[in-house]
């Protein structure tokens, strides 16, 4: 039997949240303030097929690199996001979509999502649905993971694939 217990403040407060906005009253304009985000992803996948790994090309040759094609790498990813100069560091149970958006209005050009932890978000969809929101105006976008097992963390990168530009391990 559920509950009858009233909500916690918690419960209370993600319930609020669940519910979507009002419309603007009839004639009025839409305050840019309240509308951060065009609409949220559907993150969740549960459906969705894992994206098959990239066939080898010249980029990718399997073997170590040497440094200075790794740093002419590491730099032309950063001019194909433009350049960022300000970016919004990964930080636990802080940089979610709200706050990562908030810091974009006021001149944050990329962000990192808190470290989220690969094998939950690869096993538990509700995990998935709760850590890891995004929207399209929320890019540039890294996704942090941590992990133990590389096989759990190539799971978990190719599950945000469609919804970020990098995926960052957390080795720490």
């Amino acid at each position: 039997l559920p509950s009858l217990s009233p909500p916690s403040r918690l419960e209370h407060l993600l319930l609020s949240m669940a519910a979507p906005p009002p419309p603007p009253p009839a004639g009025s304009e839409e305050n840019p303030d309240e509308s951060l985000c065009s609409a949220l992803d559907d993150c969740s996948l549960a459906d969705r097929p894992p994206t098959p790994p990239p066939p080898p090309s010249a980029e990718s040759p399997g073997r170590p690199l040497d440094g200075e094609w790794r740093a002419e790498r590491a730099w032309a990813h950063w001019r194909r996001l433009g350049s960022p100069k300000l970016v919004v560091a990964p930080m636990v149970d802080n940089s979610e979509l709200p706050f990562r958006m908030l810091c974009r209005k006021y001149g944050a050009a990329a962000a990192y999502t808190p470290m989220l932890h690969s094998r939950i978000f690869t096993e538990n969809e509700k995990y998935r649905r709760m850590e890891f929101t995004t929207c399209e105006e929320d890019r540039p976008l890294f996704v942090q993971f941590c992990a133990n097992d590389p096989d759990t963390l190539l799971e978990a990168a190719r599950i945000v694939e469609p919804y970020c530009d990098y995926v960052d391990i957390n080795l720490g």
